[in-house]
């Protein structure tokens, strides 16, 4: 059995420390402790989709501006084709050469614009990198 004198002694120990705490904590205010990791997970959310869905915007739009007559290109509507025409903030794709198949977009319907191959597969590689991860 463990003395009274002793229970009391430790109980006193267990408390001095807690108390200090406590007071030590009245001087700063609650919005202060949480703006430190507030700040942190606004960092955070900043470097994981923030900015790398901005380097992606300015990738988009450089491509879009870039695109040129004769360029393949797939449509957000998965249509692909050649640009016969761009003006403005159109673009005009030949779907289909023989029975002379035009179409008229927006220059933001563009999704892709296919690099050039001697092949001809009209599959680029992002997007056949995308069906092989897929189909794992």
């Amino acid at each position: 059995m463990i003395p009274p004198a002793l229970v009391e002694l430790l109980l006193q120990a267990g408390e001095a420390p807690v108390q200090e705490q406590v007071e030590g904590q009245g001087a700063g205010s609650p919005l202060g402790q949480l703006l430190v990791p507030m700040a942190a997970i606004f960092f955070i959310f900043y470097l994981l989709v923030w900015r790398p869905e901005g380097k992606k915007r300015k990738a988009r739009q450089l491509m879009i501006a870039n695109v040129k007559k004769g360029d393949s290109v797939v449509t957000t509507g998965g249509l692909l084709g050649k640009v016969w025409k761009i003006e403005k903030n159109e673009v005009v794709v030949i779907i289909d050469k023989d029975k002379d198949v035009r179409v008229r977009f927006a220059k933001s319907a563009v999704f892709e614009v296919l690099p050039e191959e001697g092949g001809g597969k009209g599959v680029s590689e992002e997007t056949s990198r995308g069906l092989e991860e897929r189909t794992k």
